[in-house]
């Protein structure tokens, strides 16, 4: 052994140093490998992802196949999902893959690259939608109709009951002055918010926690509404919408021009807020074939199509119309709306219809009256318009005042109702 001292092992030494500090260690083929990129999991309770995105706790779908084939996680250039499809867990159904009941886009975040979903990414079941997973906005198909029906092979998701449990009280209408409550819709973009209004003239549209304490006003200043009547959420250009119905004809035999007044679906903050937020809105006015004066207090928003629906109040014991606005409505020309259908109810020994709601994954409405509620059922995929002529099947009603406001929740396990009157007790009934 000589004295010479051997410094291969110092030169690797270096070089392996050299290496880790400039991560520029070269593969096999003996090109540099790229750094691994900057990617940050979404904040999932940043203000911007709470606000912006609905939160219905319902059960996900297994979305544990490979990411890159959208069938299971949300596909993403360079596996931006997930690697293993943990990405996709949430958000590639947005709104749940099984058929819209919101879930937080945020929840996706957890595995990978972008975390909740690269832009234009294929959903799971078939790729038929996609979803904004940064807004939490619908999934919508290639036509851009809100997608919030089933797929194949999805499950615990938006659904219709068969049965429904006993009404429970939640809380009463809070607000000193929403004293005429006339109707309600549960949000799609705020979990646990419900939206109310006074009927009649006053424009504003109050948010509700479920216990009635007031979250949020907002206001559609110089509407120049007449008689408003039902509240709808909704998909629109936007992502959602409240529809609200100035329908009401009865105050005055010479009115012929009715309204529905649109507004993008406010954020409402967590904690509420006492003051009013004055917002913008789109007027859709509308006559109806006859040029006739008729009484309504129902409203129907289809939830993929946006498609907008009338129902007339007509006497006790006699059965409500359907009309239908054209889709998409004139925000400028007068539109003209067309029957759609008679129904079956109010029966005989019933009181007028009083409000309405559409089931939000297409499968069906709600019709109030003050004795009772009525739900037509449809199977997922059916024609919404064939709910006109399905059997209606009686469901529990609550003891209220005046019942004048029906809403399904926004994952259709149950629905609220609530009455005109100051303090109006607010129920929700589950499925069961």
């Amino acid at each position: 052994m000589s004295g010479r001292i051997d410094l291969s092992f110092f030169a690797v030494t270096t070089s392996v140093l050299a290496c880790l500090l400039t991560l520029g260690c070269t593969s096999g083929s003996g090109q540099a490998r790229d750094a691994a990129p900057d990617s940050a999991t979404p904040d999932s309770t940043s203000a911007e992802t709470v606000a912006d995105t609905p939160s219905v706790d319902v059960a996900s779908p297994d979305l544990t196949a490979d990411a890159s084939t959208g069938t299971g996680g949300a596909s993403g250039s360079g596996g931006a999902s997930g690697s293993s499809g943990a990405a996709g867990a949430d958000a590639a159904a947005g709104i749940d893959g099984a058929g819209g009941a919101d879930r937080p886009a945020s929840s996706g975040g957890a595995g990978g690259s972008g975390g909740a979903v690269a832009s234009g990414g294929a959903p799971g079941g078939g790729g038929a939608t996609t979803m904004d997973a940064s807004t939490g906005a619908d999934r919508v198909d290639a036509t851009g109709a809100v997608d919030r029906t089933p797929e194949v092979g999805e499950t615990g998701a938006c659904v219709g009951c068969t049965t429904y449990g006993t009404p429970a009280m939640t809380g009463r209408a809070m607000p000193t002055d929403l004293t005429n409550l006339s109707g309600i819709a549960a949000s799609w973009r705020n979990s646990g918010v419900l939206f109310a209004h006074n009927d009649m003239t006053q424009a504003h549209v109050f948010a509700l926690g479920p216990d009635g304490r007031q979250l949020g006003r907002f206001a559609l200043t110089n509407a120049g509404a007449i008689d408003i009547e039902d509240i709808s959420v909704g998909p629109c250009p936007a992502g959602t919408c409240l529809y609200l119905a100035d329908i009401g004809g009865n105050l005055s035999a010479s009115r012929v021009e009715f309204a529905v007044y649109r507004i993008t679906e406010p954020v409402v903050p967590a904690a509420g807020t006492t003051g009013t937020t004055n917002v913008t809105f789109e007027r859709f006015r509308f006559t109806y074939p006859d040029n006739a004066n008729r009484n309504a207090e129902g409203l129907l928003v289809e939830p993929q199509s946006g498609a907008i629906y009338i129902v007339t109040k007509l006497a006790a014991g006699q059965p409500s119309a359907v009309y239908g606005l054209p889709n998409p409505p004139s925000p400028s020309a007068l539109n003209m709306a067309r029957k759609v259908a008679d129904l079956t109810v109010p029966r005989a020994g019933d009181q007028p219809a009083t409000s309405t709601s559409a089931h939000p994954c297409g499968l069906g409405f709600l019709l109030a009256t003050n004795t009772a509620i009525y739900e037509f059922r449809i199977a997922a995929g059916a024609p919404f318009e064939s709910a006109f002529a399905a059997t209606p099947v009686a469901v529990p009603a609550p003891t209220e005042p005046q019942r004048e406001a029906v809403s399904y929740r926004p994952d259709g396990r149950g629905y609220f109702s609530s009455g005109e009157t100051a303090s109006a007790p607010i129920f929700e009934t589950s499925c069961q």
